[in-house]
């Protein structure tokens, strides 16, 4: 048995929401290619995933949601083309393509049989690499998000016992649509790292905001200012989730890794290398090591560099959870073979040159001086997950 496994992304049914999109068809493949190059997974440990079936996606998911993105399927059902905007489908976001139902079923299904592998001892550890689509609602396709694996992949974990659930997100965007699900269940932590609402889409998750009802307190936001660089951000990540994680003693970690936090992600402005992503996985490890038996599972999720950052950023993580040794240099034949598909020399290096990452002075010392302030202003609204002990 492995003790790590990761979902053979590849052979899912194509997540590909159209030639431009930021979430095209092949934006894995330079990933699994990189994988495969530096021999970092064997055979054993990838594996092949059903797809959620209805019940399974109506755990989280409105009948009639479900209902009109599988009609959407045939083409000429224009009843359900006229209903789709209801339901946030049609938009440049969340176009209507054909396979849409099929392939979010099948991350959907991906992110499931992860929590089930772990939960049942096949593995310790697993990686959707396709999966962490955070930003779907019940009844709603939001933000390049259709199914929401994640908050189908807790809801299946509190199914079967578990009592308590911690998920964290990295993604540069906020972790709305898992933090909605879950807003008001003291079962379920929610932390979520990103960028200030006042800045970045989708305009939520202030410091404030901490669930509701039972579940009140049980929601972290940490917003970052714009320009935090990597010593800010890291300080601030282990700030917050050693003792979050310490207090809430959770049976099983859930998290997302989204890459879209590099300093030249082109859609949002922080200014992280990737030490940053190696930084999140390999913390995360540690935590689920300490505090969870070592029950982890990894999704990815944002980040619209597919061949400059997401390949290097989700190495990393691969390697954190399954106990791999980070290459130093990427392999040659990988950048000769999608050097042709950017404008610039790919990185030679998995961790960027530090000195890539700097966007000035005045504007980091800024951004970490008011990250300092929200630090505190976070422990005073979470005394008992974050205040002095």
């Amino acid at each position: 048995m492995p003790s790590a496994i990761l979902v053979d992304s590849p052979a899912l049914p194509v997540y590909d929401l159209g030639e431009g999109h930021p979430f095209a068809a092949d934006r894995l493949r330079p990933l699994f290619a990189l994988l495969r190059a530096h021999g970092l997974v064997a055979a054993t440990e990838l594996v092949r995933t059903p797809s959620a079936d209805d019940d399974e996606l109506r755990t989280v998911h409105e009948r009639a949601y479900v209902e009109v993105l599988q009609r959407l399927e045939g083409g000429d059902d224009w009843d359900a083309i006229e209903a789709a905007p209801r339901f946030g489908l049609g938009s440049s976001d969340n176009p209507i393509v054909p396979g849409l139902h099929f392939a979010s079923a099948a991350i959907a299904g991906a992110t499931l049989a992860c929590v089930r592998d772990v939960l049942e001892g096949r593995a310790r550890a697993a990686l959707n690499a396709s999966g962490g689509l955070h930003h779907a609602m019940p009844a709603l396709a939001s933000g390049f998000c259709v199914y929401n694996d994640l908050a189908i992949g807790i809801k299946e974990a509190l199914a079967r016992g578990v009592e308590r659930v911690a998920y964290v997100d990295f993604d540069v965007h906020h972790g709305d649509g898992v933090e909605f699900v879950f807003r008001a269940d003291p079962r379920v932590l929610t932390i979520s790292f990103h960028e200030t609402p006042r800045a970045r889409w989708p305009y939520t998750g202030r410091v404030e905001d901490r669930g509701s009802d039972a579940g009140l307190g049980s929601a972290i936001n940490v917003p970052f200012e714009s320009g935090t660089c990597d010593a800010s951000w890291q300080s601030i990540v282990a700030a917050v989730l050693e003792p979050a994680i310490a207090r809430f003693r959770p049976q099983l970690l859930v998290t997302q890794h989204g890459c879209d936090t590099h300093f030249t992600d082109p859609l949002a402005d922080l200014s992280l290398s990737t030490a940053s992503a190696d930084f999140a996985a390999r913390l995360t490890r540690r935590l689920a090591d300490t505090h969870c038996e070592g029950r982890w599972v990894a999704t990815g999720g944002g980040g619209y560099q597919p061949i400059r950052v997401l390949p290097r950023a989700w190495t990393m993580l691969w390697c954190a959870l399954a106990d791999r040794a980070l290459p130093t240099t990427v392999d040659p034949d990988w950048r000769r073979e999608f050097a042709p598909r950017e404008r610039e020399p790919l990185p030679e290096r998995f961790l960027d040159d530090p000195m890539d990452a700097a966007h000035g002075e005045p504007r980091e010392r800024e951004a970490a001086a008011r990250n300092a302030a929200m630090l505190e202003a976070l422990r005073r609204i979470h005394p008992e997950l974050l205040g002095d002990s």
